[in-house]
């Protein structure tokens, strides 16, 4: 799936409605648009950081923390005799660790970490060295760091750009013409939000679980009915 600058709405809402609204109200305009569809196009990230005086500042684009972790086995103490583990304890978490590693993508080595979140901050009962945070962040673009977005919500947020620029410029004239076609313009916007909000692309799984939902639990049996329920 390919994605787009956001400012790609400002020339299509250009070209198709006419309307040339600065860059910092297209902006404002765009991300309030961006945030009413809902959709977020986010990736795996690692962050490998120290914590100061107790707390972590999580980067910009963090949406949902998968975990929080230190780099080393988690291996429990067996005895009180030493503050190390043992030889033999080490090589069997590193054996397991290797497995986990094979089966479970979102895995990575380490003892996880109490924390509590707060302001876009974690906070750790003390300090800790190389603390690894995996999280799953929105993709933006690196120049201007607005979020990217695919084709469907360009032209969803391109509408919403024409609706609001027009609205707002018929209610500074008092021009209800202005005011009309804004209306005209925000079913438009409706009905391009409830299509961005439904993935390009849907997977066997996703049709079979909207199958599950919409027809007859015989569905999958040979020779029976395939019609939806009513």
């Amino acid at each position: 799936m390919k994605l787009y600058n956001i400012h790609a709405a400002y020339s299509l809402a250009n070209t198709l409605y006419g309307v040339t609204p600065n860059e910092t109200d297209f902006e404002d305009i765009a991300m309030n648009a961006w945030s009413l569809i809902g959709t977020k196009h986010t990736r795996l990230y690692r962050y490998i950081t120290d914590t100061v005086d107790k707390k972590i500042e999580l980067p910009c684009n963090c949406d949902i923390i998968e975990s929080v972790h230190l780099p080393i086995n988690d291996a429990q103490m067996t005895s009180n005799k030493t503050v190390f583990n043992s030889i033999d304890t080490l090589f069997i978490e590193g054996y397991i660790d290797a497995w986990k590693r094979l089966d479970d993508p979102l895995y990575s080595r380490g003892k996880l970490l109490k924390y509590k979140e707060g302001d876009n901050t974690l906070y750790f009962s003390r300090d800790y060295k190389k603390v690894m945070i995996v999280y799953r962040g929105v993709i933006n673009d690196e120049e201007s760091g607005l979020p990217m977005c695919n084709e469907k919500e360009i032209r969803a947020i391109a509408a919403y750009v024409g609706y609001a620029t027009l609205y707002k410029d018929g209610l500074k004239r008092r021009d209800g013409d202005s005011i009309k076609m804004a209306q005209m313009l925000q079913v438009d916007w409706l009905r391009l939000c409830n299509s961005a909000r439904v993935s390009e692309h849907l997977s066997i799984n996703d049709m079979n679980a909207i199958l599950d939902v919409k027809c007859r639990w015989d569905r999958k049996s040979y020779s029976k009915s395939y019609n939806p329920i009513i």
